[in-house]
């Protein structure tokens, strides 16, 4: 039995032509790619780093103070003069796997480009299109204030060679899908090992320490071990407690509090119930 909405879309179609039938379509599957890139980008927690305290959405400027100085974070919202406006889609993808603008300039550390490099084009592809669909923001990126040697660029290459491999996630195949979605999102958009990971004085981490907790300079607090050890990671709680702190900030075995209560409040409280366990897997 044929449905009101298919007789419904076959009376467009035939009453209208195709033009107008493929431009609905259209619209609606641009518009369920923006809702994924939106997803995407709370999975990312991009709106911690790039919308300032009283800031405007994505408008960037927010002061982010390291041992190296202090750096401001950028504009990402579609405004064509100092913002992502005139970037496109490849551009945006080179940037998030590579770490470099398009115009060749190394993007600091501070964006967390080793874990985002893990994202595929395809959910690149849909959190572009959801950043072109905020409100533009006319506001020029202000310049980082960082102590010499840090404010020459051409060191991040030295970074690079020792902490930075490139590359999209590489599912298990050993692994369940549950699984490799979680490793997804833990070492890819969640950059987790960013902060519960231990920072070296060159400003990177050894894969040999991941997860294995570590002091955030730039918060000046420390991030608990997320490890399988029973003492001080997370080896004797339940997948459910896991997922429960990840999603609502609260489980049977504790609460969030300081940083990571910011986590759950901008990123880790929108994603879906299977997402935050697959995690927690």
């Amino acid at each position: 039995m044929i449905g009101a909405g298919r007789l419904l879309a076959a009376a467009i179609f035939l009453c209208c032509g195709p033009g107008l039938a493929g431009a609905q379509m259209a619209g609606t599957a641009d518009g369920d790619m923006v809702a994924k890139g939106k997803y995407l980008a709370q999975a990312g927690d991009c709106v911690a780093c790039h919308t300032s305290p009283g800031g405007k959405l994505f408008g960037g400027g927010r002061a982010m103070p390291t041992p190296f100085g202090t750096l401001f974070t950028s504009n990402i919202t579609p405004d064509p003069d100092t913002g992502i406006g005139k970037w496109t889609a490849d551009q945006f993808y080179s940037m998030m796997h590579t770490g470099m603008m398009p115009d060749g300039g190394l993007l600091y550390p501070a964006m967390p480009f080793a874990s985002y490099t893990k994202v595929t084009r395809q959910d690149s592809d849909a959190i572009f299109a959801f950043l072109r669909s905020v409100p533009p923001v006319s506001q020029k990126n202000r310049p980082h204030d960082l102590k010499f040697p840090y404010n020459n660029r051409s060191l991040i290459i030295g970074w690079r060679t020792l902490f930075f491999t490139e590359g999209e996630y590489k599912p298990d195949a050993t692994k369940s899908a549950e699984w490799n979605r979680g490793a997804y999102l833990v070492q890819g958009l969640g950059h987790c090992g960013m902060c519960h990971t231990a920072i070296n004085a060159l400003g990177g981490s050894s894969e040999s320490q991941a997860f294995e907790g570590g002091l955030i300079p730039m918060q000046n607090w420390y991030a608990p071990s997320l490890t399988s050890n029973k003492e001080g990671g997370l080896g004797d709680w339940s997948i459910e407690d896991i997922s429960d702190l990840l999603r609502t900030g609260v489980s049977q075995r504790g609460a969030v509090y300081g940083p990571m209560a910011e986590v759950t409040y901008n990123s880790l409280q929108y994603l879906t119930e299977a997402d935050t366990r697959a995690m927690a897997v």
